[in-house]
């Protein structure tokens, strides 16, 4: 009888001595889960900052100085007067291109173009393999530049729903805008800028682009910007202080 009430009593002692043993095990457990997703989550941060072609695992082109032209699209600024040269490799489809346009491109054009610090260029890097418009975006962008309606473009592609764009879509932007359209017609049915689009996605391969947008923020030298890349859609805050620093 004895030895059954003290079975008893140890019983009575185990069972929350399990219960304490089990929290701790399932506490460890859940901080080792943490723990581990961290990494994961902060990539899938960085990578929502840009289109890419070739999965990056940085915001950055690296420290590195970079040497390029500003190509042949029209530029905003004058070039005469400015110091520092900003050129976006940029895709007309591409998201994080629209967001840099409506958070970040604005100030710069306010701050530093407006006032002749700086110019400010678009040279094209259309993503095809996750873009299908964009080639033609690129495309229809040099013929409204032809007209003289090159920002306009800009401004209507990352201001609407880039994903429906599509060329007859365009058409009635280039309507809208006042282009003569059989001339926009005929210069989108040809090729004749195919090889300056070319030039662009080489300058950027050059550099060793991987994704959109990129932007290059530099000394303005004889039509080229001597300075350093960025990939990202950062805001104004992160880039005011590149811009400064070359001015």
């Amino acid at each position: 009888m004895q030895n059954s009430k003290q079975e008893t009593n140890k019983n009575s002692y185990m069972l929350p001595i399990s219960i304490i043993l089990a929290g701790i095990i399932i506490s460890l457990a859940l901080i080792l889960s943490s723990h581990n997703k961290t990494p994961n989550t902060q990539n899938t941060n960085n990578k929502n900052q840009y289109s890419t072609k070739n999965s990056p695992s940085s915001t950055t082109q690296g420290s590195n100085t970079v040497t390029v032209s500003i190509g042949t699209n029209p530029i905003e600024g004058n070039i005469n007067k400015a110091k520092v040269g900003i050129i976006e490799f940029g895709d007309f489809q591409c998201p994080f291109c629209k967001q840099f346009y409506n958070s970040t491109q604005s100030e710069i054009i306010s701050k530093y173009v407006n006032t002749g610090e700086a110019i400010f260029a678009f040279r094209d890097y259309p993503l095809e393999s996750v873009h299908p418009l964009a080639m033609n975006m690129a495309i229809e962008g040099r013929c409204f530049g032809e007209q003289g309606k090159f920002w306009q473009f800009d401004s209507t592609m990352y201001t609407t729903n880039q994903d429906t764009n599509t060329p007859s879509v365009v058409l009635g932007y280039a309507k809208d805008l006042g282009l003569n359209i059989n001339k926009y017609q005929s210069c989108v049915a040809s090729d004749q800028y195919q090889t300056q689009i070319q030039n662009d996605i080489n300058a950027g391969n050059t550099m060793g682009i991987q994704g959109t947008p990129t932007i290059v923020i530099g000394k303005l030298v004889n039509g080229k910007v001597v300075g350093k890349a960025t990939l990202g859609a950062y805001s104004f805050s992160y880039f005011e202080p590149i811009i400064n620093s070359y001015l």
